[in-house]
């Protein structure tokens, strides 16, 4: 078999609109001997179609294998597998590259005998209409070590070619973020590194690009970079920190916040490395991630207790879709050896109190294991990855009462302890079977000095109470994190109980009644005097015209949008205490 120079490895996935342009770009080259796989990733569109086309058109150049979808990393190492080529090359295909990169790249390789070359990377913003240059190194000889802490595009799999014989002893994961959690280790692994400084790779940025629609998914990169760190040489252990610190610097800051909790957790596993680094403190900027290595985060576990009743399938795949790497403590009444059990426990399961015993079981495993209580009748979403940077946490339920639905704490955190005390004591809660609710609210009230006024606040500097929007129920005010879903409610409707209604409305009047007292009052201070005689009444035509003129200016800015809610939910208000 006559082996080829370059192979060119190009993973095809619903990619109908864009696949051409880079097919076309591979066959464009300048370089003879070459060949070109196409690694259709169980494509529901037409791509499959257009690989076909291609290599019936192209048959001595182009070959094409159909398989499952499984992901990027597993549609590129399907690729290596059928390679012949010297070098294998990998091209995105919803991306393009210039006619002489794989000439001039494998020219390169052939005089410095190298097992890495790389090149720059040309960005286009295709909505934006611009296009920008991010050179990989400042000079053309490469100095590795420099390389791996200060290099641009280290993590890059596609401006790169590489020695086929690599692959006999790598592959990718089946992962998110495949290429952090592999290419950087090689580059310390093989040292003969060549560089040519052009702008060959063209990577299109848009908002539907396969590496920006994954953003929303649970990051696999805590674990990719977990494995960069691992799996690099230690001769260059320094560097590969500095590099890995302005990775979750970058993610912690500016991308995926959401996920701050994990990153904490992953620098505390290399607490030492971090603090130890030499680069790190020179960096003004990325040495802030070191002030997370002493806080703390409630762990990534969810505890969910069902006692003589079945979960939903809805709320298993609520918890599948939104924390898929979070620990699920699935406990019912065998959870906890009944003689181990509190008196008054032991009394409600046998009269058969199960909400009582439920909320029991529940604090108790908060306490040994920390994490969030998430009771099957809640519903949550992602935001509620925020909340484990707080020590521990709790909502309104409404103005007064506070939701045992959704909260959480650290492990043996002193507040839930002392609420575990509570239900060992002789006392009207344990004689009435008072729910964890009242327990909770006179807890916090006595030895916190809760306000019970549904308002946010941060008691101690160390317990957080959170609107009833977070917890409770879904204002559409974008920091809902878990709700009531025992009620079903159509699209575009919104469950809200006459609690909670009644007491929006009411801040919405304070608050209203509170700015005309500052209004009145600041008119006064200016020595504005209102004339003794009020002005005659203006015309219907004057009143017409001024109301088209305020409908114009406010009902077209963004302020007037954004509170239509509230203003619904105080007129709602208002139609229901006429009627009643």
């Amino acid at each position: 078999m006559h082996h080829k120079k370059v192979s060119i490895n190009i993973p095809v996935y619903q990619v109908e609109n864009y696949l051409e342009r880079a097919v076309d770009s591979a066959l464009a080259q300048t370089l003879e001997e070459k060949e070109i796989i196409l690694v259709d990733d169980g494509s529901l569109d037409a791509s499959a179609q257009i690989c076909d086309h291609y290599a019936q058109t192209y048959p001595e150049l182009i070959q094409v294998i159909h398989k499952e979808n499984e992901g990027l990393g597993m549609a590129r190492n399907t690729g290596i597998r059928l390679a012949t080529g010297e070098y294998i090359a990998f091209l995105d295909s919803d991306d393009a590259v210039e006619p002489e990169m794989y000439e001039e790249m494998y020219a390169k390789a052939i005089e410095d005998q190298c097992d890495i070359v790389m090149c720059d990377v040309k960005i286009i913003y295709v909505e934006e209409g611009r296009t920008s240059v991010v050179s990989s190194y400042p000079s053309q000889e490469v100095d590795l070590s420099d390389y791996i802490a200060n290099g641009n595009n280290i993590t890059y799999s596609v401006n790169k070619l590489f020695r086929r014989s690599i692959w006999e002893e790598n592959q990718y994961e089946k992962m998110l973020f495949e290429d952090i959690s592999l290419i950087p280790s090689l580059m310390t692994k093989y040292s003969a590194i060549g560089y040519v400084p052009k702008p060959f790779y063209c990577y299109y940025r848009r908002s539907d690009t396969l590496s920006t629609s994954m953003v929303g998914e649970m990051v696999d990169i805590v674990q990719a970079l977990r494995n960069f760190i691992d799996h690099s040489d230690v001769a260059y252990r320094d560097e590969v920190i500095y590099c890995a610190a302005k990775q979750i610097y970058w993610n912690m800051t500016k991308s995926r916040e959401l996920f701050q909790a994990d990153f904490i957790n992953l620098l505390k596993e290399y607490q030492k490395d971090f603090l130890l680094n030499p680069y790190i403190p020179q960096d003004k900027s990325v040495k802030k991630i070191l002030d997370f290595l002493a806080k703390e985060v409630i762990p990534a576990t969810i505890i969910c207790v069902h006692i003589h009743r079945p979960v939903s399938q809805a709320y298993m795949d609520t918890i599948q879709k939104n924390f898929p790497k979070a620990k699920l403590i699935d406990a019912n009444e065998t959870y906890f050896a009944f003689e181990q059990l509190p008196e008054n426990i032991q009394n409600a399961q046998l009269n058969g109190n199960w909400s009582y015993v439920e909320e029991y079981y529940a604090l108790k495993i908060l306490c040994e294991q920390g994490g969030i209580v998430l009771n099957p009748d809640m519903q949550a979403n992602l935001n509620l990855q925020k909340l484990r940077l707080s020590h521990i946490f709790f909502g309104f339920e409404d103005a007064e009462a506070l939701s045992t639905g959704c909260y959480g704490a650290l492990k043996e955190h002193y507040v839930v302890q002392a609420l575990l005390d509570t239900y060992r004591i002789d006392s009207i809660y344990n004689k009435a079977f008072l729910p964890l609710s009242e327990r909770l609210r006179d807890f916090l009230i006595l030895h916190f000095h809760l306000k019970t006024n549904g308002r946010k606040q941060l008691l101690k500097n160390e317990v957080q109470i959170h609107l009833p929007s977070v917890l409770a129920y879904d204002m559409k005010d974008g920091e809902n994190c878990a709700k009531k879903w025992e009620i079903a409610v159509p699209d575009g409707y919104e469950l809200v109980s006459d609690k909670v209604l009644k007491m929006w409305s009411d801040r919405i009047m304070e608050n209203w009644n509170l700015y005309k007292q500052e209004r009145e009052h600041s008119a006064r201070a200016k020595g504005k005097v209102a004339p003794a005689k009020p002005a005659p009444p203006p015309s219907n035509q004057i009143i017409e015209k001024r109301i088209e003129e305020v409908k114009k200016k406010y009902e077209t800015s963004t302020c007037w949008r954004l509170t239509k809610p509230l203003r619904m939910l105080a007129n709602l208000w208002r139609r229901r205490k006429r009627r009643s």
